[in-house]
């Protein structure tokens, strides 16, 4: 308990303490408020027009466009401001939102432009989370603000449909519609506030292939691809959506037809779902500094469809009500390990690109899901339907099961690549994408006793950390200094283009962690934060070079500072 409610406090500081994270929690919390709000007015808009099928249909329709929207919207914003995206997905979403209210009386221009809002709403989250990582400094706040994140989202969950529940039994959906679109406005005014620098990551081989939209799109397909634990994470959300598409309208038939608690019921089902996002989310800030992500992701999916599962072996409005708050606390628990998964498992430079497909993989799996379960409630009837639906998650777990493992330990490696690096003091401040990327380039070299790791006057092509063992540093053939775990040296020759100032020569077995040149000196001059504190660094170490060499014993000037 000690160690979460460290966890929790150390995650709420971070948002608190970083006026960026604070404007994007809080534009996320209204934006998300609108989203449950607009999904219960909707689904009860569609029921009331066209019954079980007009919802499965709506819900179809609506959420088509959207996916063949995000891959396109992902690769403009690897282009663009991200803010900037986030701030017109808001204000079409008022607008359109707006524009249902208007129309309640025309259900195909109502249909329109729930659509058109649907997209809108859609490109919001995988942008807002692609620019998370820039705005923090470790994967384990990322984690904790994903898992900040989600306790507002659970708040949202909370809010949304209790205020859709109030609005549809005083008001008709045109009232819901009209609030959807002022917290839509509200939420881009926030947005608007950002204030942030992109990180540049490390230099990679070859050409950069910029070439169009379409050529991003591509490489967004070949990223996602090609990162094989990534691709997991796709796969299992996509066959969660199906089951959450499905919910979708069951939640209209399980309140409506198989418990007494009618139309408003289904804003009180969300808002219990609600409650458990809340209570979860709040929970599983405890796992920011797990290595266990993998693993976390598949038990929350499974428990997503277990609660299905039960509402139809046992009915009743209680057992529906408390198997909502379930579904909702699973629910928190995958979007908390998903999506800090894929923001780790991703490069940044088309991180938005493969977020954004992703979305549009679940869009089209939520848009299967609610329009093929009317057909199956049709063949299977409440019961079975329910049993099916919700069983498809534990067993794609289970069959999956090896795979999360195995991204455990690649996650589990990583974090001690990145503890390594984060004990030099030029890279604390890096953005996680950044510091991530130099994780998985980090090379290793082992230098027996005695000998030279490089020597004075040697061109300057990499920069070390130690690992294991110690290392003396040389200066025209005098030792100064002896450095030993934790410490850096070889930055100043790749800062300011000059040969070795001194020689490093192994005092015993050593191991070292290298990074190449063109990668250390994009992270650390990719930011002006870093820059400066590393122009800073090679200033001092130019005023001890010259003290040196006027007779004065100084440390090494291509050393690094040490240990922290």
């Amino acid at each position: 308990m000690r160690a979460v409610g460290g966890s929790y406090r150390a995650a709420w500081a971070s948002v608190t303490s970083n006026g960026n994270l604070r404007l994007a929690q809080s534009s996320s919390l209204l934006a998300w408020t609108g989203e449950f709000l607009f999904l219960s007015a909707m689904t009860v808009y569609a029921f009331d027009q066209d019954g079980a099928a007009g919802v499965g249909l709506v819900g179809f329709l609506r959420v088509l466009p959207a996916t063949v929207a995000l891959p396109w919207l992902g690769a403009l914003a690897d282009r663009v401001s991200r803010r900037r995206l986030l701030v017109v997905a808001c204000t079409l979403r008022a607008v359109t939102a707006a524009g249902a209210a208007a129309a309640v009386d025309q259900p195909a221009a109502v249909y329109t432009l729930l659509t058109l809002s649907t997209v809108c709403h859609a490109a919001y989250r995988p942008v807002l989370a692609a620019l998370f990582p820039t705005l923090c400094t470790t994967p384990e706040e990322l984690t904790g603000v994903n898992a900040v994140r989600a306790v507002l989202d659970g708040a949202a969950g909370l809010a949304g449909p209790l205020a859709a529940a109030a609005l549809l039994a005083a008001y008709d959906p045109a009232v819901a519609f009209a609030a959807v679109a002022l917290l839509a406005g509200a939420a881009g005014v926030l947005a608007a506030g950002l204030r942030y620098e992109s990180p540049r990551l490390p230099a990679v081989d070859g050409p950069a292939a910029r070439v169009g939209v379409v050529a991003d799109v591509v490489e967004g397909l070949r990223e996602l691809r090609g990162r094989r634990r990534a691709l997991e994470v796709v796969v299992l959300g996509g066959a969660q959506c199906v089951v959450r598409g499905a919910l979708t309208v069951l939640a209209v038939v399980v309140a409506v037809e198989v418990t007494d608690l009618g139309r408003p019921g289904v804003g009180i089902l969300w808002a219990a779902f609600g409650v458990g996002g809340f209570v979860a989310a709040m929970a599983s800030i405890g796992a920011a500094g797990s290595a266990r992500l993998g693993t976390l992701f598949g038990a929350g999916i499974a428990l997503w469809g277990l609660p299905v599962v039960l509402i139809g072996l046992l009915s009743g409005s209680p057992v529906a009500v408390g198997a909502f708050v379930v579904i909702g606390a699973a629910n928190a628990l995958v979007d908390v390990t998903g999506f800090t998964l894929l923001q780790r498992l991703v490069p940044d430079r088309t991180l938005a690109r493969v977020l954004a497909l992703t979305e549009a993989v679940f869009s089209l799996a939520v848009a299967l899901g609610s329009l093929a379960i009317p057909f199956v409630l049709s063949a299977l009837g409440d019961t079975v339907a329910l049993v099916v639906t919700g069983g498809i998650l534990p067993v794609a777990v289970a069959a999956r099961w090896a795979a999360l493992r195995a991204i455990d330990a690649d996650i589990g490696v990583r974090k001690d690549r990145i503890v390594l690096l984060r004990r030099v003091a030029m890279f604390r401040l890096l953005p996680v994408p950044v510091i991530e990327s130099l994780a998985q380039r980090l090379g290793r070299a082992r230098v027996p006793a005695r000998a030279d790791v490089f020597c004075q006057g040697d061109p300057g092509d990499g920069f070390y950390v130690i690992e294991t063992g110690r290392v003396a540093v040389l200066a025209d053939g005098r030792e100064i200094r002896r450095m030993g775990p934790g410490e850096a040296f070889g930055e100043i020759a790749l800062l300011r283009s000059v040969p070795r100032t001194a020689t490093v020569r192994a005092v015993e077995d050593t191991e070292l962690a290298t990074l190449s040149g063109p990668q250390f000196v994009s992270a650390v001059t990719g930011s002006s934060t870093t820059s400066s504190a590393a122009e800073q660094l090679v200033r001092n170490y130019l005023s001890d070079d010259e003290q040196r060499h006027a007779g004065a014993p100084q440390a090494d000037p291509d050393a690094g500072p040490g240990p922290p």
